[in-house]
Parts: structure tokens; C-alpha cells; sequence
């Protein structure tokens, strides 16, 4: 049995920043740093990156990472979960592994330290079926939700309960989505990475940007910089 099967998604076609899967960071494209990661983590056999995209393909296979299909149009919709690229790559390969393993190629901060942390907590919980990267968060920032109403007015979220100092609120967390791990037949089961038995792993704030725009690239640019890359 192999033992973990590594996938990134990296679709083409992304409307709020074009092409940001492959955009310079740095001297290097953004999916280079999470193969990169993956591969100096030292768990996988493989690496696979699943793309509808031959130029991110190119890319992807010169930083050593494996193209094992071209992805439909149709999988790589704006709709379509990340976790439906990884589990059609488990049929198309049909080798059995214990764990599934999903990672964000737009979370190019993370470290394979960071991977080798996630995989520690299966190795010390033989009850845990998920675990998700997490980043903690002021707890006023959840709690004091705002939604807007009809009536054109604002309402707590979660009710006015939560008004009360930080110190008297427990620790949240925020799944950053950099890592996302699974044992293979709970994720096929649910069809995603949120059902029974989670356990969180921690990732600092400075290694958990997730692009989605601009300031997001340019917030990399400046930490890796800052880590002397």
C-alpha cells in the first residue's frame, strides 16, 4: 500500500487575479513553492499537480511534479470542489493509499515542516479521520459577526451573548485551506475534508495567505522576502 496520495489542484481560468496559480512570486511561479514543499516534506511517492492547462502542466512537471491527466473543462469549473480533482485522481490511478492529501497551490507559504506536523497528528491519534491546517484569529473577529438585514439595519450574527471581553472567549481557529488531509475512505465517503473526527493543526499567520488578489501576491512577496528568498 502507498501510503499517501498527494494532490494539487491548479486550475486555469482564474477571474479575480488571471492566471495567479503561475504568477511570479519571487523569481519562481506561485505552484512551484507548494510542489516544492510537498517534495522536501519527504511522505510523498509522488507528487501530482491536476490541471486543465498545458502551459501549468509544463510548469508543474520542471519543478518535478506529476501530470497524470489533463482535467475536463467541466472539472475545472468555478463550482466544481477542490476535493473532486483528487478523488477522480484516486479512481484514474487505482492504487490503494491510506491517506488523501490536498493542497492549495495559492497558499505558497507553507513549509514542509508544516506537512510533516499534519501527518504527525495521524501518527498520534489513531481516532482522528481529518486534519486541517488552522491559523488562530482574534475571537472577536467570529463572534461579533454583522449581517445585514432587509429592513436595511445590522444584527449580530451570533447574538449579542458574545459580547464580552477576548480573554473571556476560547481560542477559534480559521482552516487556512494551505493542507488538507483525509484517510481515504472517510474523504470518499464525504466527498470533502469537514466531516466526523477533525483535528487542527497550526500554522502561523505569516505562512497562511491564501492569493485571492493583488495585495494578497504582494503580501508573499514581501515575507518571503523577509525570509530571504
Amino acid at each position: 500500500m502507498k501510503k499517501s496520495l498527494c494532490v494539487i489542484p491548479a486550475r486555469s481560468g482564474s477571474k479575480g487575479l488571471k492566471d495567479k496559480n503561475i504568477l511570479d512570486l519571487c523569481g519562481k511561479p506561485v505552484l512551484a513553492y507548494t510542489i516544492e514543499a510537498c517534495k522536501e516534506s519527504e511522505i510523498f511517492d509522488d507528487v501530482f499537480v491536476i490541471t486543465d492547462s498545458e502551459e501549468y502542466a509544463d510548469i508543474a512537471r520542471s519543478y518535478g511534479a506529476e501530470i497524470p491527466f489533463m482535467e475536463s473543462k467541466e472539472m475545472a469549473g468555478d463550482l466544481v470542489s477542490s476535493a473532486e480533482p483528487l478523488l477522480y485522481c484516486y479512481d484514474y490511478l487505482k492504487r490503494d493509499y491510506k491517506l488523501m492529501w490536498l493542497f492549495q497551490p495559492t497558499s505558497p507559504l507553507k513549509m514542509a515542516d508544516d506537512i510533516v506536523n499534519a501527518y504527525k497528528v495521524f501518527e498520534s491519534n489513531k481516532y482522528c479521520e481529518f486534519v486541517l491546517s488552522t491559523t488562530e484569529i482574534d475571537p472577536h473577529y467570529f463572534h461579533w459577526a454583522l449581517e445585514d438585514l432587509n429592513s436595511g439595519m445590522s444584527e449580530m450574527y451570533f447574538g449579542k451573548k458574545m459580547l464580552k471581553d477576548r480573554t473571556e472567549l476560547s481560542p477559534v481557529y480559521r482552516p487556512n485551506g494551505a493542507i488538507k488531509v483525509g484517510v481515504t475512505d472517510s474523504v470518499i465517503r464525504w466527498r470533502h475534508f469537514f466531516g466526523d473526527n477533525i483535528v487542527r493543526t497550526t500554522m502561523p499567520e505569516e505562512r497562511s495567505i491564501h492569493i485571492r488578489n493583488q495585495f494578497d501576491l504582494d503580501m508573499c512577496e514581501m515575507l518571503l522576502k523577509k525570509r530571504g528568498m
